[in-house]
């Protein structure tokens, strides 16, 4: 079974963060929150985090791909 999952998180970053830019990279080292090219938090830095929705993914759109 494949899954879609929202994920909320509170994450502590730097002051000046460039908000805009900011993305998620996950890898098999971990997690990175980046902004402008530079690791702005890391897995350390989430205070708290919740799974908000959960959904199924159609079986026959997977068979068709």
């Amino acid at each position: 079974m494949r899954i879609e999952v929202a994920v909320m998180m509170q994450v502590n970053v730097p002051d000046d963060t460039d908000l805009d830019d900011l993305s998620l990279e996950i890898d098999e080292s971990g997690l990175r929150f980046l902004s402008n090219g530079k690791t702005v938090a890391n897995a350390g830095d989430i205070e708290d985090y919740y799974i908000d929705e959960v959904e199924v993914e159609d079986e026959e759109e997977d068979e068709e791909e």
